[in-house]
């Protein structure tokens, strides 16, 4: 993340915070609450087991690939991401109750539900934890059991997922993965609710469904996406809409990037694509290096990002 003269940070990667909701449901805001009170699950008990049944079944598409493997056991914790349940987070924890990915899920037609983003690692979305440490490490709170301030989950679309922390008087933005300090102010992001509309084209066409099996999976190493500055050289952006030229470029591990500015020129956020997953439906997933492998629908980022070789 780069807060107005876009130099980069010393960390190898830095965080997007472009790409659009899937699926239609509206700009999601959990409600305020005190730290560490987890967010509630469906309203009704019918339709809280409906979610998770398709949740498990996501669970299991996915780790009969190698990569997801460690979803096998794994517990699943729903939260709301918003009010009128239209989306949810579901947090999957190992036999020793640590995080170890998660799923988005939006409502759907006729009381399905569709799969938004998902991803792997110790660093979920919405992690209290990585929000505490963040806190501490830039001075807000005086320890990891300060629980004196109260926080809003903010969840627009993949990268626009932030969290709203007050402290006395004071507010605070930070990433929702990264647990990063945002250059951000109600202003801004009131900004972004008011091109909800936008967010809410996106259609609802079968590629966009997570249907069917995890097909192919191809997941690269990672690498610094500030080796090379091709969005300040100039250089012709790399057309990932050509699904074909996207894989196959991926297929023979060479490098590509992904560039966006969420908020204009407040932040510009670049991350490494490392691979992406196939489902036999059709959709394809870029996978994107970002405290852990985040996975998000490339029909997604191509609408609102530009990818960089």
């Amino acid at each position: 993340m780069h807060p107005l003269n876009k130099k980069p940070f010393a960390a190898a990667f830095l965080l997007i915070l472009f790409a659009v909701v899937l699926a239609g449901p509206s700009l999601a805001q959990a409600s305020t609450r005190s730290a560490g009170q987890s967010a509630a699950p469906p309203a009704s008990a019918a339709a809280h087991e409906a979610l998770m049944k398709q949740a498990k079944s996501w669970v299991k598409a996915l780790s009969e690939q190698e990569a997801f493997q460690g979803w096998k056991n794994a517990k699943l914790q729903i939260q709301a991401l918003g009010p009128g349940t239209h989306g949810w987070l579901i947090t999957l924890h190992d036999s020793k109750k640590q995080p170890i990915g998660y799923l988005v899920a939006y409502a759907g037609d006729k009381q399905t539900y569709q799969l938004g983003e998902y991803g792997l690692g110790s660093q979920p979305l919405f992690d209290e934890a990585t929000l505490k440490r963040s806190l501490l490490d830039n001075g807000l709170i005086g320890s990891m059991t300060d629980s004196s301030y109260r926080t809003v989950k903010h969840y627009a679309h993949p990268f626009a997922a932030v969290w709203e922390v007050t402290i006395d008087k004071m507010t605070y933005w930070l990433d929702a993965k990264s647990g990063e300090l945002l250059p951000l102010d109600q202003t801004a992001w009131s900004l972004l609710e008011q091109d909800s509309s936008a967010m809410r084209s996106l259609s609802r066409t079968s590629n966009n469904q997570a249907s069917g099996d995890a097909k192919r999976i191809i997941l690269n190493a990672a690498f610094d996406p500030y080796e090379r500055l091709p969005w300040l050289l100039k250089e012709q952006p790399f057309d990932a809409s050509d699904e074909s030229a996207f894989s196959d470029r991926l297929a023979s591990k060479q490098q590509l990037r992904y560039v966006s500015e969420p908020f204009g020129d407040k932040m510009l956020y670049a991350l490494p694509v490392v691979g992406y997953l196939q489902w036999s439906g059709g959709r394809i997933d870029a996978a994107l290096d970002m405290n852990g492998t985040r996975f998000i629908p490339l029909t997604q980022l191509v609408q609102l990002g530009l990818f960089y070789k």
